[in-house]
């Protein structure tokens, strides 16, 4: 009797913590607005694109872009006439000629009237320095402060890696993905920060798939269909397959950023392990040595590979890159042929926890000797999510709470990781941080790097 109370106690609590956690979205049925949502992406020195979603009926909608919030001088785009929705609602803005390092302010308009509003700030094309926000795993359509957080820091894009939602989409149906996109876009607060800052955004499992999903997923075709319709993405890689996998590459300042697709090409986790094994897929993999061989002329090279790297202290599991180890050690002695050992930082998401390597345990070459210093390693999340450890040893260990997983599953995390970076013309500072949902540092969380002529170098 006694054992039946408690199960039931935990049940009632389970139930109240549950409702009172439950995001503030708005179904696709619900939303009466002209406008449903827009934000942006793609962003260059010169162009960047934006993407909305109006009312289905709706035929003709333009973009409003002007330095200032006012829109008194504001250039239209398209530049002549208008711009025809998909039959989704779905209106495509591909933003030219803007100058370099400027702020502009964006409204949709629809019918004569100005609807929701954004904004983007272009690169600068020479040295640059900025701050972006990193992170990965929040539940669908999380309206959590933390996104507000986020926002407040004001930075140049948010660097989103993967698990946008969590609808583990096991089916070839695009209203599916479409649906999952709905839910989070309504959330007022995520609604919001994609307003305030581009969008840099590749998926993970559960966004793109069941858990631990690979190129075998039933809802593949749609999931790359959504993705293409939906977000403000970067030019992807001209694959055989016109909806193959979602790489792309961008560049701030002086330095590289570089998106690996995970999912889409992967092959099953419990395969045999060795050359005809792949996280990446054959052509993809060909497109990050090409991209490897390119960057030596940028000081700092960012590689966003969303999961695991370090697996060195759970030998034998199917975390991360652990399965696939013979790609790892091809991937890891291209990194050193080319000479980018001491100018590349991995940016991570998946494992729900903040995590952060100087170098001492990254490196998985052929040659590497014991105690050899590689590259940085930083994970970042949950944005909202259960807490849970992947991967390690990490240098400066792990920030999350691993007891409260425990207490009956349903605790969850706020995090994400932070890069502040400051380039003179000569020298790059990079300061890479953990933070909590007020925007607080997350205790030995904190990495600081210097970039000059001769490479990157951890400062303590």
């Amino acid at each position: 009797m006694a054992k039946r109370t408690i199960r039931s106690l935990g049940f009632l609590f389970q139930v109240a913590v549950l409702s009172s956690a439950l995001p503030i979205t708005l179904t696709k049925g619900a939303d009466r607005a002209t406008v449903s949502w827009v934000w942006s992406g793609a962003v260059t020195t010169d162009s960047a694109v934006v993407k909305a979603r109006v009312q289905p009926g709706i035929k003709t909608a333009r973009l409003l872009v002007d330095t200032a919030a006012s829109f008194k001088n504001s250039v239209r785009f398209p530049p002549s006439g208008y711009s025809e929705p998909d039959p989704d609602g779905v209106a495509t803005f591909r933003l030219s000629n803007l100058n370099p390092d400027t702020v502009y302010h964006y409204s949709v308009e629809v019918e004569g009237e100005r609807r929701l509003t954004g904004k983007l700030h272009t690169f600068a094309e020479g040295p640059m320095s900025f701050r972006i926000a990193f992170a990965s795993c929040a539940t669908t359509g999380s309206n959590h402060e933390i996104f507000s957080t986020i926002q407040d820091l004001n930075p140049l894009f948010f660097l989103h890696m993967g698990d946008f939602h969590y609808e583990n989409i096991s089916k070839n149906d695009p209203a599916l993905f479409q649906d999952a996109f709905e839910k989070v876009l309504h959330s007022q607060r995520q609604s919001s920060l994609y307003r305030s800052a581009p969008i840099v955004y590749i998926w993970d499992d559960h966004d793109y798939g069941p858990n631990d999903s690979d190129r075998t997923a039933a809802g593949k075709p749609a999931a790359s269909k959504v993705y293409r319709q939906y977000v403000p993405h970067y030019p992807l890689s001209r694959a055989r397959n016109k909806l193959g996998t979602i790489q792309q590459a961008f560049t701030v300042g002086r330095v590289r950023f570089v998106l690996t697709d995970g999912r889409s090409e992967r092959d099953p986790t419990d395969d045999p392990d060795g050359p005809n094994k792949s996280m990446l897929g054959e052509e993809q993999r060909n497109w990050l040595f090409e991209e490897l061989a390119s960057t030596r002329d940028y000081s700092l090279v960012v590689w966003v590979n969303v999961v695991p790297w370090i697996t060195k202290s759970q030998p034998g599991s199917d975390i991360g890159w652990e399965p696939f180890g013979y790609e790892r050690r091809l991937i890891a002695d291209r990194i050193k042929r080319n000479g980018l050992v001491n100018r590349m930082l991995i940016l991570s998401g998946d494992g729900h926890m903040v995590a952060i390597d100087d170098g001492s345990n990254s490196d998985y070459s052929s040659d590497g000797k014991a105690g050899e210093q590689a590259f940085p390693v930083v994970h970042g999340a949950p944005l909202d999510r259960f807490p849970r450890v992947k991967g390690g040893p990490y240098s400066h260990g792990v920030a999350a709470r691993r007891g409260v997983s425990r207490l009956f599953g349903i605790v969850k995390e706020q995090q994400f990781g932070f890069m502040e970076l400051t380039d003179n013309g000569q020298v790059i500072t990079v300061e890479l941080s953990g933070r909590n949902a007020e925007g607080e540092l997350l205790k030995g969380m904190l990495l600081r790097m210097r970039c000059d002529s001769e490479g990157c170098t951890v400062v303590n």
